[in-house]
């Protein structure tokens, strides 16, 4: 098993969210780098973003770092900037700009503090490819959400689509993380199942999130483990539950020890508190 002793880097987009729904309309601060970062900080892991923000939102960098997080910011113009119009269960994703892609070179001052490295890319361009090929380099744990290299961009519209880049992550990752239908674009990309395609890149687990209905970990062996979504009494914000699950699913497994039944069960809690308001709430991330 992966046992983590230092601290971990999370890389990717930290955005400026806009939730748009019919009676409601708020910005906040989003990215994995914010949701992934506060839930190990809340569980006392020692904590890097490695992100690119626009000196002109120097308060989305004020705020992580008073969530006690180091934050390694790289040189960029503008700020990633998503529009999520929900209504219902239904739910369209806009991108209004878009940062400079995030290089390795960002990550080399981080090296000394950690030894695994969450990476969460949210379109095919957030994270240079250069990154994943400079990866085993390194000597890190990697563990890698695919959302990003299963979306498109069109001027600013977000459709599914997999990237050419998808590989190159795959190869570099340990562990790897996708939703139902994040995973069957994966599947049909590479016309082989799950297990295979974890044998070929060398995957040791892919955590695979069904939402209400819960969810699958998949191990290198074939082996499959189900567990099943936490009820929830209201649905508050759904934004980040994915992030905030991914976390707690790899401190609980790769810091804390745990097996993946028990590690599953945490996770799905959290998710579902994250879910309901109460874990990280709105205000605590919201911009004026």
């Amino acid at each position: 098993m992966i046992k983590l002793k230092k601290g971990i880097g999370v890389v990717g987009s930290t955005t400026i969210d806009e939730i748009v729904r019919p009676d409601q309309r708020i910005k906040k601060i989003g990215g994995a780098t914010a949701y992934a970062g506060i839930t190990y900080r809340r569980h006392a892991v020692d904590t890097i973003i490695i992100s690119n923000v626009a000196p002109a939102e120097h308060a989305i960098r004020e705020r992580m770092e008073q969530e006690n997080m180091a934050v390694f910011n790289g040189e960029t113009d503008r700020t990633t900037h998503f529009i999520h119009h929900i209504a219902g269960d239904s739910r369209r994703l806009e991108v209004f700009n878009r940062a400079r892609p995030i290089l390795h070179r960002h990550l080399l001052p981080a090296l000394t503090y950690i030894d695994g490295l969450h990476l969460s890319p949210l379109h095919p361009d957030d994270i240079e490819p250069k990154f994943f090929s400079e990866l085993p380099h390194c000597g890190l744990k990697v563990f890698v959400d695919v959302q990003g290299y299963t979306r498109k961009v069109l001027k600013k519209d977000v459709s599914a689509d997999v990237s050419h880049h998808l590989p190159g992550a795959l190869k570099a990752a340990d562990i790897i993380k996708a939703n139902k239908s994040e995973i069957s674009l994966v599947l049909d990309f590479f016309q082989m199942d799950l297990p295979k395609i974890m044998k070929s890149f060398g995957i040791m687990e892919a955590v695979i999130t069904m939402g209400k209905k819960g969810g699958q970990v998949v191990t290198h062996r074939g082996e499959k483990h189900n567990y099943a979504a936490t009820r929830i009494d209201a649905v508050a914000d759904p934004t980040g539950a994915g992030d905030v699950f991914f976390a707690t699913y790899l401190l609980s497994r790769f810091i804390k020890n745990q097996d993946i039944a028990r590690a599953c069960r945490y996770a799905a809690d959290t998710a579902a508190r994250q879910v309901e308001g109460k874990f990280i709430p709105n205000e605590r991330l919201a911009l004026p």
